[in-house]
């Protein structure tokens, strides 16, 4: 699955990804990100990581990059009742979207790395899909672990490229090449969403910021969409990225039309079907004192 190569985890975002800002700053249209594009790439991946985590009733959930809240809602129908869940994101039109889906959730504004949330306040953390768009990730996972209570546990999830992980963004990145090929943002958004694809690196970053029992697991699942036109247009659309999602009409088009044709492939009887992996990091963080 991974290199036996040891490399020094990446502990921060690279400035290529960033283009002079944090991708976790940038608004972006909420309401097309959650009608677009959480439906097929996030709803079920939340399901999947609150089986994992194992929650059950009573617990105290965060969910540290909730974007609209699909994790934390996830979340919240396990831990009901008796449970809290909180979830945090930078990005306050996400979290309006967020606190109307989720009346019974707390929603805050903040960093990832400077929550203002109590020491050992949670029994359980997700990140589904954030650190990788992260500024200092070894800050935010120490965050992360410092808000967990002793014998608390995390679940991190982060695409993967590997092994064709990117099929369905491979044919946009192409076509943003051809069609934009001096705008590097689009280019290093789409980079940036495959920065933790190497489970050992991931692995690495984890243990440096004090977690224990450390497990990495690469899984699959099939995106599908009405057509290849559809998911192109949902990604360009939602993506948190003015470079993307404001793409000049006549340019979008061209794009959507060569990405679309180049997803061909994957282009079923039903619409548009494509793998997407995804490393699943299971840890746990203070270990309870005897």
């Amino acid at each position: 699955m991974t290199s036996n190569t040891r490399r020094e985890p990446a502990v921060t975002t690279p400035a290529t990804h960033r283009e002079g800002h944090s991708w976790q700053d940038v608004s972006v249209g909420a309401e097309r990100y959650e009608r677009g594009l959480v439906p097929a790439l996030f709803e079920p991946w939340a399901t999947v990581l609150v089986d994992i985590a194992g929650l059950r009733p009573g617990e105290r959930v965060l969910d540290l990059a909730c974007g609209t809240g699909v994790m934390a809602r996830a979340a919240a129908r396990r831990v009901t009742p008796g449970g809290h869940v909180c979830g945090v994101d930078v990005n306050e039109d996400m979290l309006a979207l967020a606190r109307r889906a989720g009346p019974d959730i707390e929603w805050r504004q903040a960093e990832a790395s400077r929550t203002s949330l109590a020491d050992a306040s949670f029994d359980v953390a997700f990140c589904q899909q954030g650190l990788q768009f992260f500024p200092d990730r070894l800050a935010a996972l120490r965050e992360l672990r410092r808000v967990l209570a002793p014998g608390g546990r995390a679940v991190i999830a982060t695409w993967c490229a590997a092994d064709a992980g990117d099929a369905g963004y491979t044919p946009i990145t192409q076509a943003l090449r051809r069609h934009r090929p001096h705008d590097p943002g689009p280019l290093a958004f789409i980079s940036a969403i495959f920065g933790l694809s190497d489970g050992t690196e991931l692995t690495q970053l984890v243990e440096a910021a004090g977690f224990d029992d450390v497990a990495v697991e690469r899984r699959t699942k099939t995106v599908r969409f009405p057509s290849a036109v559809a998911w192109v247009e949902a990604f360009l659309g939602a993506a948190p990225v003015p470079a993307v999602s404001a793409l000049e009409p006549a340019t979008s088009a061209a794009i959507v039309a060569d990405a679309a044709t180049a997803l061909q492939p994957y282009v079923d009887p039903t619409g548009l079907a494509f793998p997407l992996h995804t490393n699943i990091i299971r840890c746990s963080g203070q270990r309870p004192t005897s």
